[in-house]
C-alpha cells in the first residue's frame, strides 16, 4: 500500500518512526525501574573503583557485591517489564493490524479531501463560466448602447 501525504497526518507514536532520544524516553517511562537499576549499578561500580583506588579493599568488595545485587535487580526489572508490557507475536500482529487500519483511514481521508477539492474546483469553474457569460452579455449590451448612442448622435446632427 502506498503512502499518500495528507494534511491529516499527525506525529505518529509508532516506535519505528521515533528518533532515538524519544524512543529512549518512551521506554524509560514505560519501564522506569530499568534505568534506575542501571544508574544504581553504575554508581556502585564507581564507588567500588574509588575504594580500590584509595586502597580500601573491604569497602570495594562491599560495593562490588552491591553491584551484583543491583545488576540482578535490573535484570529482574527488565524481564518483568517485558513480561508485563509484552512484546509477544500476537501483540505485534495486532499493532501491525492497527497500522494497516490507520493507513487505510489516512487513505480514505486523503481521498475525501481530494474529492472535496475537486468539487470546489468544479464550483469555481462554474462560477467563472457564469461570470464570463455575464461579462459577454454586458459587453453586448454595452455595444448595443454605444450603437444606439451613435445613431442618436447622427440623428441630432441631421
Amino acid at each position: 500500500m502506498s503512502y499518500l501525504p495528507s494534511s491529516f497526518d499527525s506525529d505518529a507514536d509508532d516506535l519505528d518512526e521515533m528518533p532515538f532520544l524519544d524512543k529512549m524516553i518512551y521506554h524509560c517511562k514505560q519501564q522506569p525501574l530499568v534505568p534506575l537499576g542501571t544508574l544504581a549499578t553504575t554508581g556502585a561500580v564507581l564507588l567500588a573503583v574509588l575504594n580500590v583506588k584509595n586502597g580500601n579493599k573491604r569497602k570495594a568488595q562491599i560495593w562490588f557485591r552491591w553491584r551484583v545485587a543491583l545488576q540482578g535487580f535490573t535484570l529482574i526489572a527488565l524481564v518483568a517489564g517485558s513480561y508485563i508490557y509484552g512484546t509477544n507475536k500476537n501483540e505485534r500482529e495486532s499493532h501491525e493490524e492497527q497500522l494497516r487500519k490507520k493507513a487505510k483511514m489516512r487513505e480514505q481521508l486523503w481521498i475525501q479531501e481530494l474529492e472535496r477539492r475537486d468539487e470546489e474546483t468544479k464550483l469555481r469553474r462554474q462560477k467563472a463560466e457564469l461570470a464570463r457569460q455575464k461579462a459577454k452579455e454586458m459587453e453586448q449590451e454595452t455595444s448595443k448602447l454605444q450603437q444606439e448612442l451613435k445613431d442618436l448622435e447622427e440623428r441630432l446632427k441631421k
